[in-house]
């Protein structure tokens, strides 16, 4: 789900309910994300573990600095990821604390454009005109009906 973080599980944990996602603590030596493809200001949270305890650690795409933070005693560590610019694509993301972990995601771009061109409003009245057109085809032409039945039930009275 969007914007919303997964809880972690921790080893002994009870398991969660059914339906209910559970991320999982990441191993030693991996780069773990909250979510591996992601929209235009989404949020982004890295974990990581195997680092040396009390390792400052950065995180860096492309050669840009995308997140800093210290692993703890156990060598994990949590930190948000900030992108200065959006780029789609897939963005390698390392991490450097102490050991090098390292991880990718993918930005995708997405587009709401809602506007109306021309062209489409101009079909939309071809449309609309043309099932006119088929209509008045279609339909009964009103007054030859009733002038049939009442000049024949006129004749059957005379006649009668």
């Amino acid at each position: 789900m969007l914007g919303v973080c997964t809880p972690i599980a921790r080893p002994g944990a009870p398991q969660p309910a059914a339906g209910v996602p559970m991320a999982r603590e990441p191993e030693p030596g991996e780069l773990r994300f909250d979510r591996y493809v992601l929209s235009a200001g989404d949020p982004l949270y890295a974990q990581g573990a195997g680092c040396t305890p009390g390792a400052e650690t950065m995180l860096a795409a492309d050669g840009e600095l995308v997140g800093r933070t210290v692993a703890d005693q156990d060598g994990r560590f949590e930190t948000v990821v900030r992108f200065a610019s959006f780029r789609p694509g897939h963005r390698q993301v390392v991490a450097d604390c102490g050991i090098r972990l390292a991880s990718g995601v993918d930005m995708m771009l997405v587009s709401a454009d809602t506007s109306v061109s021309p062209s489409s409003l101009l079909l939309l009245f071809c449309l609309a005109v043309g099932g006119l057109a088929v209509h008045q085809q279609a339909a009964p032409r009103h007054g030859r009906s009733p002038g049939v039945a009442a000049s024949t039930s006129t004749t059957a009275g005379r006649d009668g």
